[in-house]
């Protein structure tokens, strides 16, 4: 049965794609295409697993028209469907699905040249995080218990000018984490707590503490530092936000303890907020900002730490195995979700702290084979709460749009592309 989407709020999708010389490179792209699954053993139709299985052609010339956007329309729009979908797309990304010749045809803009736009106010609605994050609607990577983890530190070369002469070397001591065992949907809560237990004790939160989350990322953190006798301050741009993570608040018996503050964007200005705190948290949101926002976010930290404090920043990067695909497939949260994101390398934010900020960087923790692991279980808990998504108002192309990004994700973080990074930040001595 066609799929119906709503043509207002979903006017790309709808949309017929149009390219030049559509059809003569559509050829190219099908043959191309059906060689590269043909090659790699993946079934055209649902006879065998793994297949990837086109039920519109339309999506043929989504793909000449817009690339990796346009693939990842036509699943939003019903065209196609792969099982399983994270090693189907780990294979349509290890090739260029057009000749050369085709793209410089049809001047196909590459994405350097989209402009999805700027970073935009505001998180994750509440009814979309309890579907797939698990009950402490924490949306970071988890951390679970049975893992090795090694640990080492390293003199590293930091770029503190605009010359690459201008450098000086940071001790940092590095912890890699090894990859999980027998993981299941039912370890993803313990898993979370265990993460932000980590984060709290890198800061060395304890009784008396000044601490801020920014932004909130789910009320869990909040309440695990107020538990310890700190009192916490939860920054917004989301209204909608507050009264969710003020009644985990409540409901944990520790409303006295934390301020849920609303303020106009995602980094607060001196004149919005300007106190100090003991401690700062973020998870998963410097990445949302793209460079010039995490120059910002990071001086932002720096005004607001106080001396002897720290900051611990949970945020996926981009690996030295991100292929230029990947960073093209990541299109479709940019147009949908996040505008600006980005995954900077973990040099790239070395180099922005040295260059911009007053901090240093004590510690990174490498979490990326928890993150591999974390995102299996929220796919999991999503597709088994469709019904439930339906009725909260989430449409059947807002649906496919999570399960394909949620998929993609899992894809670059099993191939190693996409890493998972707490940082310790301290004011330089």
């Amino acid at each position: 049965m066609e799929q119906y989407i709503d043509e207002q709020r979903w006017p790309n999708v709808v949309r017929p794609p149009q390219a030049r010389f559509q059809g003569l490179r559509a050829r190219d792209v099908t043959d191309r295409l059906e060689a590269l699954l043909e090659s790699n053993d993946i079934a055209l139709d649902t006879s065998s697993v793994p297949n990837m299985v086109v039920r519109d052609g339309q999506v043929i010339d989504r793909i000449v028209a817009e690339g990796w956007l346009g693939l990842a329309e036509g699943y939003l729009a019903g065209e196609w469907d792969a099982e399983p979908l994270p090693d189907v797309l780990n294979v349509l990304l290890s090739h260029e699905w057009e000749k050369k010749s085709g793209k410089l045809m049809g001047s196909l803009g590459s994405k350097s040249q989209r402009n999805f736009g700027t970073v935009r106010p505001g998180e994750l609605p509440e009814g979309l995080v309890e579907l797939y994050a698990g009950s402490t609607r924490a949306t970071g990577s988890a951390l679970f218990s049975a893992a090795s983890r090694s640990s080492a530190t390293e003199m590293v070369d930091v770029q503190t000018g605009s010359s690459k002469r201008s450098t000086t070397q940071w001790p940092i001591d590095v912890t890699w984490y090894g990859t999980p065992e027998s993981v299941e949907r039912l370890d993803l809560d313990d898993a979370q707590v265990r993460r932000i237990e980590a984060m709290l004790d890198e800061a060395g939160v304890g009784p008396g503490d000044r601490v801020l989350e920014l932004p909130s990322s789910g009320g869990q953190l909040a309440v695990e530092a107020a538990l310890r006798g700190a009192s916490v301050d939860v920054l917004t741009s989301d209204e909608d936000h507050v009264e969710p993570v003020e009644a985990r608040v409540r409901a944990a018996g520790v409303a006295g303890a934390v301020r849920v503050i609303t303020i106009d964007g995602p980094i607060p200005s001196p004149r919005q907020w300007s106190g100090t705190y003991d401690a700062i948290f973020s998870v998963e949101r410097m990445e949302t900002l793209g460079p010039g926002g995490m120059r910002h976010f990071l001086r932002t930290i720096d005004r607001m730490l106080a001396a002897g404090g720290r900051a611990v920043v949970q945020t996926c990067v981009a690996t030295d195995a991100m292929r230029e695909t990947s960073k093209e497939a990541l299109d479709v949260m940019r147009a949908y979700v996040w505008p600006a994101l980005g995954y900077s390398t973990v040099s790239d934010i070395r180099n922005a702290t040295a260059k911009h900020t007053s901090l240093s960087i004590s510690a990174e923790s490498h979490l990326g084979s928890h993150l591999a692991a974390t995102i299996p279980l929220w796919r999991a808990n999503f597709a088994a709460r469709e019904r439930q998504a339906a009725a909260a108002g989430f449409d059947p192309v807002f649906r496919r749009l999570w399960e394909y990004q949620l998929a993609l994700h899992q894809c670059l973080a099993e191939a190693g592309e996409l890493d998972c990074v707490q940082f310790v930040f301290r004011p330089r001595s």
